[in-house]
């Protein structure tokens, strides 16, 4: 476990920000190795079909997500505190809430993944696998929250390196178990989603036994699960509050995938290649917003709030650090990071993702801005603003496929997010300016 309110504000961030970006990296490669060997070996329908459940497979995975990481934040803040019953109470009030929020997830996208995809307006010819492959992973959901429960608590504690060393393991043997079921037994877009749940599995189960050894203060017993009025109230407007910002955004990004499936399934392919690589380039991202989250709500526990501002600069200039050279890397070698997901036959379907990369990364410096100070707001208590944020988000996005695309095709889709990034952002930095100075004054 790590403290983070002593020691050296940048070097604690990149020791913690490190392994969660490796983390997410790998976690990347195995969804890419089910793309790359789904393109590849399957077909450009069998890539279609993954790809137009992406949207959907993302929401159930951020709702998840969002409820973990959101609930960590009470879980960092009394562990700065040094409150280790309160650090109990808020890990019994996790494992319950988010139980029973995603076993409702669960249960409406197996009964209602016919209407799910027809909404979505999924092609006929591809509807089938879809379903098969959104079916499976919707079932595989209590996997993946029990995982992202585990990591998420020792993040709040202070360990990030863990996780990645669990990870690791699971990508391993995704790979393995995707050539397993894929080559070795014939089987289709479901030996793709079953790999991935048995290698989430796996993870879960090592990590928990890792818990049970390592941190035995966190040993659970019945009046742990008897949360306060207050308590109760702090967990679930964190958590939810995280979760319903994760969802705004990717209920909007459902809306978009309808305009983008109704454009054909070339467009479906070279959407899902660039979105693929758009996944691993915004991963440092991800990492400096969880870190943020963490150190900004320790901190706030032990009352540091010159450390909070430290750390807020570095992680902004870190962003803008790779920003810098992800656009680089795009420009110099987008066509041949698509070339290793999309079939190299069809030209269309590589120059339209090479051109939706060159379109959206120029602009992930507000994408930086907009993601870290986000997470900041959420790790000082202030949801309402990140949420309000991820509403105007879905809002545009409804406008883009209702007004942008009928006129502009699939071009409408590649200025979409670009355009909300900047407003978004500069909206959440004129808020956390003045956020951070009432709590100087405070």
């Amino acid at each position: 476990m790590r403290d983070l309110t002593k020691g050296s504000i940048i070097r604690l961030m990149l020791l913690f920000s490190l392994p969660i970006l490796l983390g997410s990296l790998f976690q990347q490669a195995y969804n890419l190795v089910d793309i790359i060997i789904v393109g590849k070996k399957l077909g450009e329908l069998s890539l279609s079909a993954v790809g137009s459940t992406t949207a959907v497979v993302s929401l159930m995975f951020n709702i998840i997500n969002g409820l973990c990481t959101g609930f960590a934040i009470p879980v960092a803040k009394h562990y700065g505190a040094n409150d280790m019953n309160k650090v109990r109470r808020t890990v019994a009030g996790m494992i319950t809430y988010s139980a029973i929020i995603t076993a409702l997830i669960m249960t409406l996208c197996i009964v209602f993944v016919e209407p799910l995809l027809t909404v979505l307006n999924t092609p006929a010819e591809i509807f089938e696998q879809a379903k098969l492959y959104l079916t499976i992973v919707a079932g595989g959901l209590i996997v993946t929250l029990i995982y992202n429960l585990e990591a998420n608590i020792l993040r709040a504690l202070g360990d990030s390196i863990v996780p990645l060393i669990i990870l690791v393991i699971s990508a391993v043997l995704n790979v393995g178990l995707d050539f397993l079921f894929i080559f070795g037994f014939g089987m289709g877009v479901d030996g793709a989603a079953l790999a991935t749940v048995i290698a989430q599995l796996i993870s879960a189960i090592v990590c928990f036994v890792y818990l049970i050894r390592k941190c035995p203060f966190l040993k659970l017993g019945r009046s742990d699960f008897r949360l306060h009025g207050e308590e109760i109230k702090s967990l679930l407007a964190s958590g939810l509050g995280m979760a319903l910002m994760y969802s705004i955004v990717d209920i909007g990004s459902i809306v978009l995938q309808n305009g983008i499936n109704g454009l054909g399934t070339g467009i479906i392919s070279a959407h899902t290649a660039a979105r693929k690589i758009f996944s691993f380039t915004i991963m440092p991202f991800s990492a400096i917003s969880a870190t943020l989250v963490t150190f900004v709500s320790q901190n706030l526990g032990a009352g540091k709030f010159d450390r909070i501002k430290k750390s807020i600069k570095y992680g902004l200039l870190i962003g803008y650090g790779w920003s810098t050279l992800a656009v680089l890397i795009v420009y110099l070698f987008g066509e041949q990071l698509v070339l290793m997901i999309a079939p190299a036959d069809n030209r269309e379907i590589i120059d339209t993702a090479v051109n939706y990369l060159r379109i959206n990364v120029p602009f992930y410096y507000a994408l930086n801005t907009l993601l870290s100070l986000r997470c900041t707001l959420q790790g000082l208590g202030k949801s309402v603003v990140p949420i309000g944020a991820s509403i105007v988000e879905m809002i545009w996005k409804i406008v883009t496929v209702v007004a942008v695309i009928p006129v502009c095709g699939y071009f409408g889709v590649c200025i979409s997010e670009p355009i909300i990034w900047t407003a978004s952002g500069l909206l959440v930095a004129v808020i956390a300016i003045k956020t951070l100075r009432a709590f100087e004054k405070a």
